[in-house]
């Protein structure tokens, strides 16, 4: 026999739960004491709940497994709301373990089921202690099958209830079983690919895991088309010369020249979201074929119709469809070829006034000094741009674009710490705003420092909302709502317990690889942009 607070900590050990994040209090301190003390786990202790949450968010994206968070009942889980919307839109295993106090007229109760249920996560129960180990499995197993949030709550009272979970229980789930395509499917999805002149073979982030980028990498070079991923799953194909980038809002003036002259979109394991697309009013897809594969029929067909929908594994779907155009003697086409140039770093801008950067330029420096096994994660802002097409990262596990689930902005840093944590041999580095840094990393800084996480924060600092900027000067508002006179974000990192460095001219960009080399702890850039000067 066992307390049901040991016997959770051993469900997540035996679930191969080596880290969790969180903030303790009554509801979960003695499951995260066990979990420690008992099975060896890490507990990275965030500064807030939705940190927590964004924390293991950025773990499960970078190992594409489970992330787990913890924090309390109540006012603890509520302020994980967010981010528990977030985890949900963006299709990630999370576990959120939390407590559960009903007790009528206790300040900290809440209906915790209703408050969870329009997030889009799952809310699960301990049900007695008896059954509480087998409820959480269950929980785990539910997070990973259908790849979305789960909360787990424990009813307080039941911490240190006997029950008799015995230790070393294997895992009953084991994810990313291969779905193999419908042969009618199939047929009908080769029999369009085989009739396009200038086919684009696109990536998404259903298809990072296992042999999917080789797999569709083998597809490409028989069509001859040239390659693109959507922007979660930058990276994708590494530092494969056809690559063309991202495919969508993002895209260089290459990708773009590319995708308006292709005939034929086979998108493997992408949702093909309206920023896909290219946002309104670009016809990315227009007068085009679409196959379509995803292993989610939801993703199919959600925005622009598909000519060949297909349900199957990404790897599954492009060996199939290889296989049957080799048999049938399929030539190729002659489209790659055709394609001028390499990628392309953006062109620099000018940074009005004196003290300014020019954000590209800053980016292109950043990429030819940071370590080679770097890993990104790209805040909300007008700075995204510039990061996306210049930042290198060796796959699609290394980068993370934290604003796509919720359009939020702040969620970066929290992110890049649950990524720094599952990814070791190279720097996490945060690219955020001023405004994301102060709204939602400020704290969140603190525990990259405590917590030894190789953390590398680059603040794209204008000094303002930059989106809110544009468009209040584009109406001829007055800007100053949108203006914010910051502390100095070099001395803030150094009193939290990093180091911090101003790139205030041009010239402090020569200084940065030495800045990079010499870190031993937490580093904060401090990049200082001019509002209105940043393109949109």
């Amino acid at each position: 026999m066992s307390k049901v607070h040991a016997a959770l900590a051993a469900v997540l050990a035996d679930n191969v739960v080596t880290t969790a994040f969180g903030v303790t209090g009554d509801g979960n301190m003695f499951v995260v004491e066990s979990f420690v003390r008992d099975h060896g786990g890490r507990y990275v202790a965030t500064a807030n709940e939705t940190g927590a949450v964004l924390a293991a968010m950025g773990y499960a994206s970078a190992t594409g497994g489970l992330g787990v968070a913890t924090v309390t009942h109540g006012p603890g889980l509520a302020n994980a709301l967010g981010a528990l919307i977030s985890a949900a839109r963006e299709r990630l295993p999370v576990l959120l373990l939390t407590g559960d106090i009903s007790v009528r007229g206790h300040s900290q109760n809440i209906d915790q089921a209703v408050v969870v249920t329009p997030t889009g996560a799952a809310y699960e129960q301990a049900r007695s202690a008896k059954t509480a180990p087998g409820d959480l499995a269950c929980a785990v197993r539910l997070a990973l099958a259908e790849r979305r949030p789960v909360v787990f709550a424990l009813p307080v009272g039941l911490n240190f209830a006997s029950t008799d979970y015995a230790p070393g229980v294997k895992p009953a789930f084991t994810a990313g079983q291969a779905v193999p395509p419908d042969p009618a499917a199939l047929d009908a999805a080769a029999g369009i690919v085989a009739n396009a002149r200038r086919p684009i073979v696109l990536g998404g982030i259903g298809a990072i895991s296992g042999n999917a980028p080789e797999a569709l990498r083998r597809l490409g070079d028989l069509l001859g088309a040239p390659l693109a991923t959507t922007l979660p799953a930058k990276g994708l194909f590494g530092y494969d010369k056809d690559d063309l980038g991202v495919f969508g809002s993002f895209s260089s003036q290459r990708a773009v020249e590319a995708i308006m002259a292709s005939d034929c979109i086979v998108a493997v394991g992408a949702s093909l979201s309206r920023l896909t697309g290219g946002g309104e009013g670009w016809p990315y897809f227009q007068g085009k074929r679409i196959v379509h594969c995803d292993i989610d029929t939801r993703s199919i067909g959600g925005q622009y119709p598909s000519d060949a929908p297909v349900v199957a594994d990404a790897a599954a779907f492009a060996e199939a469809v290889t296989g049957l155009l080799k048999e049938a003697g399929y030539a190729g086409t002659e489209f790659r070829d055709s394609l001028t140039g390499g990628p392309a770093q953006a062109e620099l801008g000018s940074a009005a006034g004196s003290g300014q950067v020019d954000p590209a330029e800053a980016m292109i420096t950043l990429n030819a000094v940071l370590p080679a096994s770097r890993s990104v994660v790209t805040d909300g802002g007008r700075f995204v741009r510039h990061a996306v097409e210049n930042l290198s990262i060796p796959s699609a596990r290394h980068f993370a674009h934290a604003g796509r689930g919720l359009g939020a902005v702040g969620n970066g840093l929290p992110m890049a710490i649950g990524v720094g944590a599952a990814l070791s041999g190279g720097p996490a580095v945060a690219v955020v705003g001023d405004g994301s840094f102060m709204l939602g990393g400020l704290a969140e800084f603190n525990t990259a420092v405590r917590h030894g996480i190789d953390l590398i924060v680059v603040v794209c600092n204008d000094g303002a909302y930059g989106a809110e900027y544009r468009k209040l000067k584009g109406h001829d508002f007055d800007v100053a709502t949108s203006l914010f006179e910051w502390p100095d974000f070099g001395a803030v990192a150094e009193s939290l317990g990093g180091s911090g460095f101003t790139v205030g001219a041009a010239a402090d960009l020569a200084r940065l690889g030495e800045v990079i080399v010499g870190r031993d702890r937490p580093l904060l850039i401090d990049v200082k942009l001019d509002p209105a000067t940043v393109p949109e």
